[in-house]
C-alpha cells in the first residue's frame, strides 16, 4: 500500500514546555553568572577598599612617625647613631610594618616610599603600596591590582621663647636702656623658696608652698633627655641657639655666681671711671644677694654653675644631642670688686684672685660681669674657679674658631657651692643672674646677625625695672610665625605680679604683634593651676576667666591688694587661640607680656614662663 506522506507534526504540550524550560535554564544560567560576577565584583571591590583604607592609615602613621627626623636625618646613613634607625626613612618603614605593610612581603609587592617634600624641610611624604588580590573575578581573567596611598606630615618648630635677636637677657649696664633690655635670666638655688619665682630649680619638696611635681620639659625626670650624672635629673634651663652659615660663637654673661652688694658696672676696663656702667643706678643691678641679709660667710648660700653645650641633631629628640663642652664655674665673693688687687674670693678655698689686665682690658676673671665662651674659656688665671671639659666631637663642629652652621643647645644648671648636684638636705640658696648671646669670631666679638638665641620650653627671668609715666612696660615673650594660624597657644606664667605697685594693683596682658591686648572671638581660658603645672591634667585648678563665660581677652589681675588677689607661687595658665587669618610679616611676629602697675613702681619680679602648643606640634597635612 502506498503511504501518504505526513506533514509536520503539530507541537505537543510537552514539546512546548521542554523548549521554554531550555530557554529558562539558559536565562537562569546567564542570570546566575551575572549575579555571581556582580557579587564577585562587590566582594573584590570591598577587599580593595579595605586595603586602600589600611594603606592610607599606614601612610599617615608612617609619615607622623618619621617627620620628626626631618631634614637632617632622612636616610639610614644619617641616623644618629648610625644603625639606630633614628631616621625618617627607617622610622616610616617600621611604623608601616606595625600597621600591616611589610616591604619583605614580596608576594604582594608591598612598598614603603618616604620622600622629601621639595622646599619644605619640615615635611615628609610617605607612599604605601601593595597588590590587592582578586577572588571571584579571577575566573573572568581579572588580575590583582595596585593599591597606593600617600600622606604628608609636618611639624611646627619649637616656639622661640624670650626676645628677638642674638642675645637673651641683659648685662648690668644694659638694664632699663629700652628695646628688650628689661630683664636678665634667673636661676635659683636648691634651698630658695619656690615662691621667689623659679618654679623648677629649688627643692620641689621644700618651702612654704609645699611639694610640687614640676620638672623641666627637657629633663631625664620628664623622659625627654638621657641621664647625665653630672647634672640634675630634674633638668636645667635650656636655650636653643642657631648659628648662621657664616659661623659664630656662644657666650655667657656673668658665668660665676658672684654676689657683690650693688655693682652697676661691667668688668671691662682697668680704670674704674672708664667702665661701662648703668646710667640709672638705683635698682639696676643683678640682685644676686637678695632674699634678706646675705651671709657671705656661709658656704651653703653660694652656688656653682654648670653650662653644657650640645649640637642638636633633631628638634624633638634630645637623645641625639651631641655634648661638645661643659664649663663649670665655682662661686665667688665679689664685694671687693673695686679694689686694686685681690678683688675676688674663692669661697671654697678662701683664696683670693687678683684681676689681671692686658693694657686696660681684663685678661682673667671674665666670669664676673663679662662674657666667656663655654667652648674655650679655661680660666687659667682664675684661681681654680673654672673647669672646662670638651669632648672629641667638638672638633667636628668647629671651622677655625667658629661653630659651624646649625642648631645648638645650651643647658644651664645650678649646683651646690662645691659643684656637687643638689639633693635632699642641700642648703644652696643663691639667686643667679646671667645672659646668653652669640657673636662672630672676630677680635671685637661683634654681634652675630645671622644667629639667634631663644629659651627652650621654659625660662626664668628677673625684672628690676622702674615703671614711670603710664606705669606700664612690655617685654617680648615668644615668637609665632604664620604657620601657627588657627592653633591654640598655651602660656603658663609662674608667680606673676610680685610687685609693690603704687596703685595696689598689677595687671598682666599678653600683647599680640601689633601691641594690642590679645583677644579671640573663640574665647580665652585663664586658670589658676596652683603650685604645679600637672594640676591642669588632673582638673585640680580654679577658673580665673573662661571662654564659656564670655572672656575674650588674654588679661588678668595678678595683684590687687584691696581684694587680696595674688598668684604668689602659683601657675596662671592661659589658652589663647591664634586667629585663623594670622599672617604676620617676618620679624613682626613677636608677642609680649605687659606689666601694668602704678607710676613710680619698681618691678622687682622673678617669673617663670613656659609656652607651647595646646596639642602636639606634629600633624598631617590635607
Amino acid at each position: 500500500m502506498k503511504r501518504t506522506p505526513r506533514g509536520p507534526r503539530p507541537a505537543t504540550t510537552f514539546g512546548r514546555l521542554r523548549g521554554k524550560a531550555g530557554q529558562a535554564i539558559v536565562l537562569l544560567a546567564l542570570t546566575g553568572t551575572l549575579l555571581i560576577g556582580g557579587v564577585g565584583i562587590a566582594v573584590d571591590l570591598a577587599v580593595g577598599y579595605v586595603y586602600s583604607i589600611a594603606a592610607e592609615r599606614a601612610a599617615a602613621a608612617a609619615a607622623l612617625s618619621g617627620v620628626v627626623f626631618m631634614p637632617d636625618q632622612f636616610t639610614p646613613a644619617q641616623a644618629i647613631p648610625v644603625g639606630s634607625r633614628n631616621d625618617a626613612t627607617d622610622r616610616a618603614i617600621d611604623e608601616a610594618k606595625r600597621n600591616g605593610f611589610d616591604p619583605a612581603d614580596a608576594a604582594n609587592a608591598v612598598s614603603i616610599s618616604p620622600s622629601v617634600v621639595p622646599g619644605r624641610s619640615n615635611q615628609l611624604r610617605v607612599t604605601v603600596s601593595r597588590n590587592a588580590p582578586v577572588f571571584f573575578m579571577e575566573i573572568f581573567g581579572f588580575q590583582p591590582y595596585r593599591v597606593s596611598r600617600a600622606a604628608v606630615a609636618a611639624y611646627l618648630p619649637p616656639i622661640s621663647l624670650g626676645q628677638p635677636g642674638n642675645q637673651l637677657g641683659s648685662t648690668v649696664s644694659q638694664l632699663g636702656s629700652g628695646n628688650s633690655n628689661f630683664y636678665f635670666m634667673r636661676t635659683e638655688g636648691w634651698a630658695t623658696d619656690r615662691a621667689q619665682g623659679d618654679a623648677y630649680t629649688p627643692d620641689p619638696n621644700g618651702g612654704a608652698l609645699g611639694a610640687s611635681s614640676d620638672v623641666h620639659s627637657i629633663s631625664y625626670s620628664n623622659g625627654t633627655e638621657p641621664r647625665d650624672t653630672t647634672v640634675s635629673d630634674r633638668g636645667g634651663y635650656n636655650y636653643r641657639i642657631t648659628i648662621g652659615n657664616a659661623g659664630g660663637l656662644v657666650q655667657i654673661y656673668n658665668a660665676a655666681f658672684s654676689p657683690d652688694g650693688q655693682n652697676y658696672c661691667e668688668n671691662d676696663n682697668s680704670v674704674a671711671a672708664n667702665r661701662t656702667c648703668n646710667a640709672n643706678r638705683g635698682n639696676y643691678h643683678l640682685h644676686e644677694d637678695d632674699g634678706g641679709p646675705f651671709n657671705y660667710g656661709t658656704l651653703a648660700n653660694y652656688a656653682a654653675m654648670r653650662y653644657s653645650l650640645y649640637r642638636v641633631t633633631n628638634n624633638f629628640i634630645r637623645g641625639g644631642d651631641v655634648l661638645l663642652a661643659q664649663l663649670t664655674v665655682l662661686p665667688i665673693d665679689a664685694r671687693n670688686y673695686s679694689q686694686a688687687s685681690s678683688q675676688y674670693r674663692n669661697v671654697n678655698t678662701g683664696g683670693t684672685i687678683t684681676q689681671v689686665y692686658g693694657g686696660t682690658t681684663p685678661t682673667n676673671m671674665l666670669i664676673y660681669h663679662n662674657w666667656v665662651e663655654p667652648t674655650s674659656y679655661a680660666g687659667a688665671q682664675d684661681g681654680g674657679l673654672v673647669n672646662l671639659r670638651t669632648t672629641p666631637q667638638l672638633a667636628n663642629y668647629l671651622i677655625g674658631g667658629s661653630l659651624t652652621e646649625g642648631t645648638y643647645r645650651l643647658r644651664v644648671d645650678t649646683l651646690n657651692y662645691n659643684a656637687s648636684i643638689p639633693a635632699g638636705g642641700s642648703q644652696a640658696g643663691a639667686h643667679k643672674a646671667y645672659a646668653v648671646r652669640t657673636v662672630n669670631d672676630d677680635p671685637g666679638r661683634t654681634a652675630c646677625g645671622s644667629c639667634t638665641v631663644a629659651a627652650w620650653n621654659d625660662m626664668a627671668f628677673y625684672t628690676p625695672i622702674s615703671v614711670s609715666g603710664s606705669g606700664q612696660f612690655p617685654i617680648k615673650l615668644f615668637e609665632l610665625g604664620p604657620q601657627y594660624a588657627g592653633l591654640t597657644v598655651a602660656i603658663d606664667i609662674y608667680d606673676p605680679g610680685d610687685i609693690a605697685s603704687t596703685s595696689g594693683r598689677v595687671v598682666l596682658n599678653i600683647l599680640d604683634p601689633t601691641g594690642a591686648t590679645a583677644t579671640s572671638p573663640l574665647g580665652v581660658n585663664i586658670y589658676d593651676l596652683g603650685v604645679q603645672r600637672s594640676n591642669l591634667n588632673t582638673g585640680q585648678y580654679a577658673v580665673i576667666a573662661s571662654a564659656q563665660n564670655g572672656n575674650q581677652a588674654a588679661s588678668f589681675v595678678a595683684t590687687d591688694t584691696s581684694k587680696g588677689t595674688t598668684w604668689n607661687g602659683h601657675w596662671v595658665h592661659i589658652e589663647l587661640p591664634v586667629p585663623a587669618n594670622y599672617n604676620p610679616a617676618p620679624g613682626n611676629d613677636w608677642w609680649s607680656l605687659q606689666y601694668v602697675a602704678g607710676a613710680g613702681t619698681t618691678a622687682t619680679d622673678t617669673v617663670t614662663v613656659a609656652v607651647g602648643l595646646k596639642g602636639g606640634p606634629v600633624h598631617l597635612l590635607p
